[in-house]
């Protein structure tokens, strides 16, 4: 659960599974204006990675707890900077154990996905535009098929259609 304040973002951690004891709240990262359009994800480590809109640069970046209760210093990555990028994120855990991550790439109009290269996406990621067919890519959600590959559902703005994008590989190539 995410708490909102004008410049900080807070990931909870509740203390039981219905949430109903004090909950350990954690800014994780507060510089500038960021955490808009979150998404989060458990990693094979057990660890929360959170995937988010850096509106002050206009970037895509990630934060991985560093434990449980996400308390401590997270690691902080920006993993796409070109243009203003990174709006309506999504991620999952990909069958290799990477997360990957659907988003908007705003100054091109594109869907965008990034398989990244570590648990917490701080080595270099593979980031395709994977629909460039108009103003494309907005209200991303991404999910890990049976098969283990990526399908990204997303809206299509320029048509005013609901897409569905099954890719043929873990980086969506």
């Amino acid at each position: 659960m995410l708490a909102r304040h004008p410049q900080v973002r807070v990931v909870a951690h509740c203390a039981d599974a219905d949430c109903s004891g004090a909950a350990a709240l954690t800014a994780v990262d507060s510089v500038a204006s960021v955490g808009k359009y979150t998404s989060i994800a458990i990693g094979g480590d057990g660890l929360a990675i959170i995937s988010y809109f850096d509106t002050t640069n206009g970037d895509l970046k990630v934060a991985q707890c560093a434990n449980a209760e996400c308390t401590g210093s997270a690691t902080l990555t920006t993993v796409d900077s070109t243009g203003t990028v990174g709006q309506y994120t999504s991620i999952r855990i990909g069958s290799d154990g990477l997360p990957v991550i659907s988003y908007y790439d705003v100054t091109n109009g594109n869907l965008k996905v990034a398989h990244c290269a570590d648990a917490a996406c701080s080595a270099s990621d593979t980031q395709t535009a994977v629909d460039s067919s108009g103003d494309v890519g907005r209200y991303t959600s991404i999910a890990i098929g049976a098969d283990g590959l990526p399908v990204v559902s997303y809206l299509d703005f320029t048509n005013g259609d609901l897409k569905l994008l099954k890719c043929n590989n873990r980086f969506c190539q």
